[in-house]
């Protein structure tokens, strides 16, 4: 038995559930653009429609055909061993690590800011713009 089965299951519910939900939303704007919207009827309440039933058919047997083939299950279980060796980093490494990415996304911003700066009167020079008036 795989002790990592539960949570290869609950990640290809997620699947299942964003991929539902994406076919649904693109059936539905399909339809509008092709000009066919008038045939998506409502079968439980407005939400629950024909293209909502289409998403969710996609979605379960694509679910389910990526969970029961054998190269999709190796490759899964081999994802959650390799996500068990991970050693996460505590809370002081988070806000050090954070503080250096913030200070160096300033540095950048303020290095290409300066680079726009002189290019922008570059061109400004070279190329004066006609002031009407």
């Amino acid at each position: 038995m795989n002790p990592n089965r539960r949570w290869i299951a609950l990640g290809f519910f997620c699947f299942g559930i964003l991929l539902w939900v994406l076919v649904s939303r693109f059936t539905s704007t399909l339809m509008g653009w092709v000009g066919v919207e008038g045939y998506d009827i409502a079968l439980l309440g407005k939400q629950f429609t024909l293209t909502t039933l289409f998403g969710l058919l996609v979605a379960l047997f694509a679910t389910m055909y990526a969970y029961r083939h054998p190269t999709v299950a190796t490759l899964s279980n081999e994802v959650m061993v390799e996500l068990k060796k991970v050693t996460w980093p505590n809370s002081k490494e988070t806000r050090s690590a954070t503080l250096v990415v913030i200070i160096t996304v300033f540095i950048m911003a303020f290095f290409l800011g300066m680079f726009d700066f002189f290019w922008s009167s570059v061109m400004d020079y070279l190329y004066p713009s006609i002031q009407s008036g």
